[in-house]
């Protein structure tokens, strides 16, 4: 019987977004799967494509049928359940199902293009145990002396123990006493070695256990594992893994911040030992290309990393854990798919029948309802391990503190609590969530704040190399003499950041060793494990930074967190603002006091009545939940609804009439007016010399399909639909 192969061709346009039929020729009728790479006719070109389809019906005109050309790999480089998924995202998301293939594939795969391949070196091979060498042939007897105790060494590391050089290895192999062959070399990901800290369980930590065990072997629902910080999270997941691996089957664990991944892997290295594999963008893309292709040939039970492991190609999969699964950073930024992890996640769990574990101390306000709600199933850790107790935390109002004449970037009580730490030893952690050196400069005449020739965003002042900086273009200039408006020459930097806290740090407690963790000092490879290696040695007794500093971290020593603007996020013009800084003041909260030192944690506030503040003081996340809930309620807001973001981007009247038009199309489908917000400039309304209008939509279910039917717009503009946004900058 004629078989047919649906192809998507490997081309980011909308207008090939979808399946082409071609026959399949006899030589790869028997060979060719759902998930092969292969190259197919396309109009006047020859390009890439992916089977997702094997069927007998011909769904084309016999005479416009075309036939494969060639498959490009012996076996499918994408698994079938791993096809489906990138389906299910392209219709969810409104994007390219070729764009959703492309995260499925090796790190060095993207649309066509292969920018790496194996690692491979020559190796050498002893082929005569005992040969007649002449008297005077030492460099060659050393050579033959050390492959008689391992026959097959790499040439690089053979003529280093021997001593000598390539010359005397084409003397042996033209002797036919050694063979030169080629190997395949892993790039390999080294991390700490640590021992493993087994541990009796508490009874919360083995009922979350058994609770998650009976739902792999039940309904297989995702599970929300609520635990405060230090109530050992961690060792669930580790307990549940090992029985997974039991059963022959692989375990994903994501972790939101490349800075966490170190610590993680070292940790699961020590239970688990090597048969684990680590994917994250903090690695070289050889080593990721070597990392994932691991994990493909089934060598690894547990792979590791930050959002993009989720696609990791494992053939059994039994379970997937996304620790700290609040976390903005699983929601992907860039693309035509702006999928989020955690559902994504979710929804791979139910297509291979795996089990999806959400890990949190605050959980999404949407995870948590659905929890409420049954969608979900509950696990909660109330208690930190060894009954330590929650850190005590103070709330210091800097509006008294100004009256008092306090001008200082620290308060009163957290310069007390850091000079404490001279006597003491102990460390603390102190974070802002602003880099930089100052966040913008004004000029005291006239009131101009210079900003970025390509961004509606002021620039921010980095001392380390004199400039000022845009965070969102990476525009750079050097800090004018004078107001490129008035042409004044008082002008002042205005506003902290980290780089400037470090530095007042260093003047007001000199004896106080600290260290800075930012994207400004992690941009080097291994920056981030190198960092949090020398604070756990304890090189330095303070670890200033930004969000980075407040996730998962375990470092016993650190006694003292503080926080130098808890209402910075509150001010963001965001429906998750409130959400945003009781997760962050919680989670950095939760750093305090994990050993078996008690805990201090002092808060710095303008508005320290706000619920979002007072509710992370107390670690109470129901009472910030029941407050938050019902606003959201009461505006129709995730979880009750759902909101989709699109996003007109380009020159500025053709970014403004495409949303119109945009606008006048969603009415005209039938969406209510009340529930279409806009079309109105973003409040950030220009990126990078793009101007940007937005709209917002209010609906009761995913509006995907209709999303579809938009006008095409100017070439100029880029729309870009974003379902449940995260930000709305």
């Amino acid at each position: 019987m004629e078989q047919y192969a649906g192809v998507i061709v490997d081309v980011r346009a909308e207008a090939v977004n979808r399946i082409f039929q071609y026959r399949i020729p006899g030589s790869l009728r028997d060979k060719l799967e759902i998930g092969h790479r292969v190259l197919v006719p396309f109009g006047r070109r020859k390009l890439e494509g992916y089977v997702v389809q094997l069927s007998s019906e011909l769904e084309v005109e016999q005479d416009k049928l075309k036939e494969l050309l060639d498959l490009l790999d012996p076996d499918p480089i994408i698994l079938p359940s791993l096809v489906e998924l990138a389906r299910w995202m392209g219709e969810t998301y409104v994007g390219l199902f070729s764009e959703a293939l492309q995260y499925m594939l090796p790190p060095a795969f993207r649309y066509g293009k292969e920018r790496v391949g194996a690692k491979t070196a020559q190796t050498v091979t002893l082929l005569v145990q005992n040969p007649k060498l002449r008297k005077n042939a030492a460099a060659q007897k050393r050579v033959v002396e050390i492959l008689q105790k391992k026959q097959t060494l790499l040439a690089a590391d053979l003529i280093a123990q021997a001593d000598t050089s390539r010359s005397t290895l084409r003397a042996l192999e033209e002797q036919g006493i050694i063979a030169l062959g080629t190997a395949v070399i892993e790039r390999k990901v080294e991390w700490d070695q640590v021992p493993d800290q087994k541990v009796t369980l508490t009874a919360e930590q083995k009922s979350a256990v058994e609770t998650i065990q009976r739902e792999l072997e039940g309904e297989g629902r995702p599970v929300l594992l609520h635990g405060v910080t230090g109530s050992g999270k961690t060792e669930v997941y580790l307990n549940v893994i090992a029985d997974v691996i039991k059963q022959g089957k692989q375990a994903i664990v994501l972790v939101p911040e490349i800075a966490l991944t170190p610590q993680t892997v070292s940790r699961f290295a020590a239970r688990f030992g090597d048969r684990i594999s680590v994917l994250h963008s903090g690695l070289s893309l050889g080593e990721r290309f070597d990392q994932w292709w691991k994990t493909y040939r089934g060598e690894v039970d547990v792979v590791i990393g930050a959002r993009s492991a989720v696609f990791a190609p494992t053939r059994c999969l039994g379970l997937i854990v996304l620790d700290e699964e609040h976390e903005t950073t699983y929601k992907q930024e860039e693309g035509s798919i702006r999928y989020h992890a955690r559902d994504v996640a979710i929804k791979r769990c139910e297509l291979e029948g795996a089990q999806a574990v959400l890990g949190s101390a605050t959980p999404a306000l949407e995870s948590y309802h659905k929890a409420l709600q049954g969608d979900y199933l509950l696990a909660e850790l109330t208690h930190r391990v060894e009954e330590r107790p929650l850190p005590q935390v103070q709330v210091v109002d800097m509006r008294a503190e100004f009256e008092r004449g306090n001008r200082s970037i620290f308060s009163t009580e957290l310069k007390r609590a850091l000079e404490k730490l001279t006597v003491t030893g102990n460390q603390a952690i102190i974070l802002l969530n602003r880099r930089g050196f100052s966040r913008f400069v004004l000029c005291r005449e006239c009131g101009e704040v210079i900003g970025c020739p390509n961004c509606q965003v002021s620039l921010t002042y980095h001392r380390e190399d004199d400039r000022l900086h845009c965070h969102y273009c990476l525009h750079r200039e050097v800090l004018p003499k004078s107001c490129p408006k008035c042409a004044s020459r008082f002008l002042r930097q205005f506003g902290v950041g980290t780089e400037q806290v470090q530095e007042a740090l260093t003047r007001e407690f000199p004896e106080l060793k600290s260290l800075r963790l930012d994207a400004d000092t992690t941009r080097r490879k291994g920056a981030h494990a190198s960092i949090l290696r020398r604070f756990a040695q304890g090189q330095a007794q303070i670890l200033v930074g930004t969000q980075m500093v407040a996730k998962g971290f375990d470092f016993p020593n650190v006694t003292l967190v503080g926080v130098l603007s808890a209402d910075l996020s509150l001010n963001f013009p965001d429906i998750r603002s409130p959400e945003r800084t009781f997760q962050l003041l919680t989670q950095v909260a939760g750093r305090s006091g994990r050993g078996e030192k008690k805990g201090e944690v002092i808060i710095q506030s303008y508005d320290p009545s706000h619920f979002a503040v007072r509710a992370a003081q107390n670690h109470d996340y129901l009472e910030f939940y029941r407050r938050e809930i019902g606003f959201r309620r009461q505006l129709g807001y995730p979880p009750f609804r759902q909101l989709t973001r699109i996003l007109c981007s380009g020159p500025q009247q053709a970014a403004e009439e495409a949303a119109r038009q945009i606008h006048a199309c969603l009415l005209s489908q039938g969406f209510p007016g009340q529930d279409v917000f806009g079309p109105a400039p973003a409040p950030i309304g220009r990126i990078q010399g793009r101007y940007r209008w937005q709209i917002l939509l209010k609906s009761d279910g995913p509006p995907s399909a209709r999303l579809r039917q938009l006008p095409p717009t100017d070439d100029q503009v880029l729309v870009t639909i974003d379902i449940d946004p995260i930000y709305m900058l």
